[in-house]
């Protein structure tokens, strides 16, 4: 942004002081078509000018917040989010637009689009603020680049399109689900020849692209059927008609395709994140097998599709927590300053076929985590009292954000802790797992503290992984926090991720809360994560899952210190 500082006028030359200011003018007003109050941040991180909306923003009037550190601006829970983003701002590359709240002494916890951009050969960064709006909300609520060309391809409509759903859910719009199948494209293919196919379905491409929510979720899912999730407002109808007229204007004898349409609602109110996803990856694999064919009108009756695809595998899993099938193994967490065995984390380990995460996330989706949750703390509490009585060894045991809204798993879950607290309190640390699918804040946070009392200590897992996480972190009172694996994996060619690891520990070491790190598979990682200030970690570089609580410090760790 260049310098907003209009009061440079030449004293000789009237016919240049009015262009200046017709110049000043046309900037400012197109400047503030679009945002509503500049910042520039000195080296420093310091606010040395700011000009607009000050004081509707903020309650400030602009004078007043040169010299403030422009990370007070934004609530405690965004601040490493803004630090990210200046940190990996690139001269004359714009970063954003991003959603944020504003520190609530100043704004009232106001939602906010911010963008930067830094120019060359200097240090300043330009801020811009803008109030949200359904539109503005969802572009900065999708940190992705556009790719200008190329439709996405089935595995990554899925994630993308699972990121809409739920930046839609987010901000309370609708949206939905289009599939289009354009028929015996081969003997088109062959009848019109490969130069006029490729410039239809590039139209194609350019056509749905424009019309998807945010420019990026559409899909070529195989050769010929196409997916796109796009507003309610735009009719399903109308994007088959649309393509059907390419066709026609394609096809030298211009009859063109019949194109097929169906479009799946996506009533997102009645579904959680995870039974969204699932209905997605189901409809798409229909979609796939079926074409428009498919009996799935909403979301919803594609993931009771689902469930009525998997009912052998849903009484297979409910024996399996019946007879509780399944061996328990132990990975340590290791105290970063001197890496030795803190405490260990008790995994369940399934026989047969599929894997246990698999086991464990399909036990969410058909709703049975809360039972398959006690039979491990059934299991869990045999161990302890009556296989490892007298060693004062710790662990930490996994329980669903879903389990702990519940009030009939809450309730005996309680019963068992307190009955044993004397024993256990000291040595059980709890983890609640899948934190997304948390709903009611101050129902689980009194689950905690009741918990807490006892002499337990709570963990929240997979922290950092979405903008709720923050938060999670405000509303819950944890005790640990355990910052999901991505960010490790990226730590050391990423400087972004460094950047946003090393605010995440130390904004939870302001709240008073210890982190534990996980998936950390190299030496470098653990040296870089120490230095950071992280208290706890955890991944194959120490150890695997082991069915027995043993561990050994591997030596190549001291080569740096």
């Amino acid at each position: 942004m260049p310098d907003m500082r209009f009061d440079r006028t030449s004293e000789n030359d009237p016919e240049k002081d009015k262009d200046l200011r017709q110049q000043r003018d046309r900037f400012v007003a197109f400047s503030f078509a679009s945002s509503d109050l500049f910042l520039e941040v000195d080296e420093h991180d310091r606010i040395s000018y700011a000009l607009g909306a000050g004081r509707g923003l903020l309650g400030v009037e602009d004078k007043d917040l040169t010299g403030m550190n422009w990370l007070d601006v934004f609530a405690p829970i965004d601040r490493p989010t803004v630090v990210a983003m200046r940190s990996r701002a690139k001269p004359v590359k714009r970063c954003g637009p991003i959603l944020v709240k504003l520190d609530e002494s100043l704004g009232e916890s106001k939602s906010v689009i911010i963008t930067g951009i830094r120019m060359p050969q200097s240090e300043t960064f330009y801020v811009t603020l803008a109030h949200t709006s359904i539109l503005t909300a969802r572009a900065g609520m999708t940190q992705r680049e556009i790719e200008e060309r190329e439709l996405l391809d089935r595995d990554s409509f899925i994630n993308v399109a699972r990121e809409a759903l739920n930046t839609a859910r987010s901000i309370g719009t609708d949206v939905d689900l289009t599939l289009l199948d354009l028929g015996d494209t081969e003997t088109a293919r062959e009848t019109w020849g490969e130069d006029r196919w490729q410039a239809m379905t590039e139209t194609i491409t350019g056509f749905l692209r424009s019309k998807s929510v945010d420019g990026n979720t559409a899909a070529e899912i195989t050769e010929g059927r196409y997916s796109i999730v796009h507003d309610r407002e735009i009719d399903g109808e109308y994007l088959r008609e649309q393509i059907e007229v390419l066709s026609q204007e394609t096809d030298p004898d211009g009859h063109g395709l019949r194109i097929a349409g169906k479009t799946v609602t996506s009533d997102l109110a009645s579904l959680s994140d995870r039974e969204a996803t699932k209905a997605l990856i189901y409809t798409i694999n229909e979609f796939e097998r079926k074409g428009t064919a498919l009996n799935i009108q909403t979301l919803n009756s594609g993931f009771k599709a689902y469930v009525s695809a998997n009912a052998q595998k849903i009484t297979q899993f409910k024996s399996i927590i019946k007879q509780l099938s399944f061996n328990l193994h132990f990975q340590p967490i290791v105290n970063m300053q001197n890496y030795e065995a803190a405490h260990f984390e008790m995994l369940t380990r399934f026989s047969g076929d599929g894997s246990t995460a698999e086991w464990i996330a399909f036990g969410e989706d058909i709703g049975l985590a809360s039972e398959f949750d006690m039979a491990v703390v059934e299991r869990v509490l045999n161990y302890l009292l009556y296989k490892s009585p007298g060693r004062r060894s710790k662990f930490a045991v996994n329980i669903s954000g879903q389990s702990i809204q519940s009030d009939i798993f809450c309730d005996d879950f309680y019963r068992k802790m307190k009955t044993n607290a004397e024993t256990l309190s000291e040595r059980l640390i709890f983890e609640i797992t899948e934190s997304s699918m948390i709903e009611n804040l101050d129902m689980v946070n009194n689950q905690i503290l009741a918990l807490q009392r006892l002499g337990y200590k709570i963990c929240l897992d997979d922290f950092g992984a979405g903008a709720a996480s923050f938060q999670y972190l405000q509303r819950l009172h944890v005790d640990y926090v355990k910052i999901d694996g991505s960010y490790t994996r990226r730590l050391i060619k990423s400087e972004r991720d460094s950047a946003m690891i090393k605010n995440l520990i130390r904004m939870c070491h302001d709240l008073n809360v210890k982190t534990v790190v996980e998936m950390i598979e190299e030496a470098d990682q653990a040296y870089m994560l120490k230095h950071m200030g992280a208290d706890y970690g955890q991944g194959y570089l120490f150890s695997p899952a082991r069915p027995k609580p043993e561990y050994t410090p591997p030596k190549n760790l001291h080569f740096k210190e």
